[in-house]
C-alpha cells in the first residue's frame, strides 16, 4: 500500500507541472485543458468525456488545441501518460510495483493498451524499458 501511495503522490506532483494555461487562449481550449490536467490519469477518461463536461462541440477544436498546445488532445493525454509511468518505472522505491499497476495509475484501462502505447512511444515495452534504465 505504501508503494502505491508514493506513485499517487509522484502522479499528483506530475498533475501540478502540467501546461499552464496562457491568458490569451480562447476559452474552449482553457477550459478543456483544465479538464483533461484534472483527469489524465484516470481510467476511462476519454476526448468524448472532456467534450461532454466542457460542453465543447466543433469538428476543428482538435487542430485548434493543437494549435495552443502542440498537441491534439488524445497525443496530448498519451504523452504525459507514457512520460509519467517513465518517471515511475525508474522510481527505486516501486521497482517492485507490476508494470500492469502503474499503466492502470496513469490512466490505461488495459494491460496491453500500456504495453502497446509505451511500445510505439519508446520502442520497448514497459518491462523492457524498465529493465534498461
Amino acid at each position: 500500500m505504501e508503494k502505491l501511495k508514493l506513485a499517487t503522490n509522484l502522479l499528483d506532483t506530475y498533475v501540478e507541472n502540467l501546461s499552464v494555461i496562457e491568458k490569451g487562449w480562447p476559452h474552449d481550449i482553457k477550459k478543456a485543458l483544465r479538464c483533461i490536467n484534472a483527469n489524465i490519469f484516470e481510467p476511462g477518461f476519454s476526448i468524448k468525456n472532456m467534450r461532454e463536461k466542457c460542453n465543447i462541440k466543433g469538428q476543428n477544436f482538435s487542430s485548434r488545441f493543437h494549435n495552443y498546445i502542440g498537441f491534439t488532445p488524445r497525443s496530448y493525454i498519451t504523452y504525459h501518460r507514457i512520460k509519467a509511468a517513465k518517471k515511475l518505472l525508474k522510481k527505486e522505491k516501486l521497482k517492485d510495483l507490476p508494470v500492469n499497476s502503474l499503466g492502470f495509475l496513469v490512466g490505461f484501462e488495459k494491460p496491453s493498451s500500456f504495453s502497446m502505447a509505451f511500445k510505439k512511444k519508446t520502442g520497448a515495452t514497459p518491462t523492457e524499458w524498465k529493465q534498461s534504465s
